[in-house]
Formats: C-alpha cells, sequence, structure tokens
C-alpha cells in the first residue's frame, strides 16, 4: 500500500517525518507538498474547518490511501461533534488529522496522539468501525485526550481481522 500524508496548511515537516516513520509498518509512506487550507472555516470561527471539506485537497493527492495532516481544528458538524481529532471517508481513501491539540504536553506526546489518531481514521478506511467495547483498541473513539492516551496504537486483533481483507488487497 502507498500511504500518502498530505500536509495541509502549516505543518512541522520534522513531525510529518516522525509520523511517516512510525506509520511504515503499513506500506511505502511518503510526504507530499503542502496544500493550502480549504476557504471556508466552518460558522463564524475562523479558526475551526468542517472535516469532510479535507475530502477535496485529497482527491487530488496519490496513493492508495491518502491523510491529510493539519494544524487546525475540526469539526464534524453532521455527528453534532465542535471538535473532532480527525475524520474519514469510511471505506474510502482519505482521512484528515488534526494535530491542534495534541502539543500541550511536548512533542513526543503530540507524535504519539497524531500517530494513534492517524491510525484510527486508516482503520476506518480500511472498513473498520469504532470498537467502543475496547478502550484499549486504537479503534475505540476518542472523545478526548485522555481516551487517546489510554488506547494503543495498534489495532487489537478483532480489528485486525476486520482490516486484513483491505489491507491485503491493497499490498499486492
Amino acid at each position: 500500500m502507498i500511504l500518502t500524508l498530505q500536509p495541509v496548511g502549516r505543518v512541522d515537516a520534522a513531525i510529518l517525518r516522525r509520523v511517516r516513520f512510525e506509520l511504515a509498518s503499513f506500506g511505502e509512506v511518503r510526504i507530499a507538498s503542502a496544500k493550502p487550507l480549504p476557504r471556508r472555516t466552518f460558522g463564524h470561527d475562523p479558526k475551526r474547518y468542517r472535516a469532510a471539506t479535507f475530502d477535496r485537497v485529497c482527491k487530488s493527492t496519490d496513493g492508495d490511501r491518502v491523510i491529510a495532516i493539519t494544524n487546525v481544528e475540526l469539526c464534524d458538524p453532521e455527528l453534532g461533534l465542535t471538535l473532532v481529532f480527525g475524520h474519514a471517508d469510511i471505506q474510502g481513501r482519505w482521512a484528515v488529522v488534526s494535530l491542534s491539540q495534541f502539543g500541550g504536553d511536548g512533542q513526543a506526546k503530540l507524535i504519539e496522539r497524531a500517530v494513534k489518531t492517524a491510525v484510527h481514521e486508516l482503520g476506518h478506511t480500511l472498513g473498520v468501525g469504532h470498537h467502543d467495547a475496547n478502550p484499549e483498541c486504537v479503534m475505540f473513539f476518542s472523545e478526548n485526550l485522555a481516551d487517546t492516551d489510554r488506547k494503543g496504537r495498534d489495532f487489537c486483533p478483532e480489528c485486525s481481522e476486520l482490516a486484513k481483507p483491505t489491507l491485503s488487497r491493497l499490498q499486492t
């Protein structure tokens, strides 16, 4: 599988390189050239973007799967969520991860949270839903940073089995 990290807006290149390294188990991980933020923000908040609008950025990026990485806040009003860490096109090829809430505890914690969120959103593109019965599985829904910090960065055995058919197809 070719996984492309698509920076959107201003994203630290060192963070992108670390995330790329941490996701290498999924296949070839590329970093694309940065693209500008979508033109419109959500509502009257000039710093918050509707997560679904990142599909336009990702659709024009090469790769079997594309994860947009951004520093702006995201929301998902369709689900009634005013702040989300990431969003994915379920069983599609793209996702977006926001770093905006991850950095308050240092760069190592920011990278850890970014990787967990990227794997979670990638899981959705592989057909895996939320695994809310297992708070240690990466597919557990994170309502807050404590949820993200508690869970692991890998699929549990059950979620791994769900992702396996799509991963196998993409490895050929």
